[in-house]
């Protein structure tokens, strides 16, 4: 699969219009539990906005990912508990490449499309996508499993739980999405920090 392969492939997977979707997250590492409610802002093609917050609103975070801008505050929290760029885009059911892109492959087994990015540090991802839905994708270096994102989508197809594991921080983070909806264009601001 070439460069063009895969974007027209991000293309499929990505919202057509703008959303709010509203989820529960639940993270868990050796150091750390927490859980609490957040939002996500998707304004297709390239901008997404993660506000979390814990319980009775303690522990605030916001994560902007905006074209290739990335902020977030603060940036300790939101580091420690968010997966990589793509990944959280991922776990929205949105196709993206990492930006340390190296190369692209892509395999059909049984139905099923397997697109296989591999990056400059030596981690690959492995997308599993049917159709131009994506199921979920494990991450590899130097041979050995080190991450897994499982998608459960819903009747209509629409991702209902995203579970993302990193094995090698023996870290776990979860998404229920509990709603979609549909948006009118975001303010500026949104996308800078305060």
């Amino acid at each position: 699969m070439g460069a063009e392969a895969f974007r027209a492939a991000a293309g499929r997977t990505t919202p057509a219009g703008r959303l709010i979707v509203s989820l529960r997250w639940r993270f868990a590492d050796p150091t750390l539990e927490a859980a609490g409610r957040g939002a996500a802002r998707l304004a297709p093609p390239d901008s997404l906005r993660i506000d979390v917050r814990g319980p009775l609103g303690f522990g605030r975070g916001t994560l902007v990912l905006a074209g290739d801008s990335l902020w977030a505050d603060p940036a300790s929290m939101v580091a420690q508990v968010m997966p990589s760029r793509f990944l959280v885009w991922a776990m929205l059911g949105v196709l993206r490449a990492p930006d340390a892109l190296e190369r692209l492959e892509e395999a059909e087994i049984d139905g099923r499309v397997l697109v296989r990015v591999l990056e400059s540090d030596g981690r690959s991802t492995t997308f599993e996508m049917r159709g131009d839905t994506m199921v979920g994708a494990v991450q590899e270096r130097a041979g050995r499993e080190v991450g897994r994102l499982v998608l459960r989508r819903d009747a209509s197809g629409q991702v209902r739980r995203a579970e993302a594991e990193d094995k090698e921080r023996d870290a776990r983070l979860v998404f229920d999405i509990e709603r979609r909806t549909a948006s009118g264009p975001f303010p500026a601001s949104v996308w800078h920090r305060p």
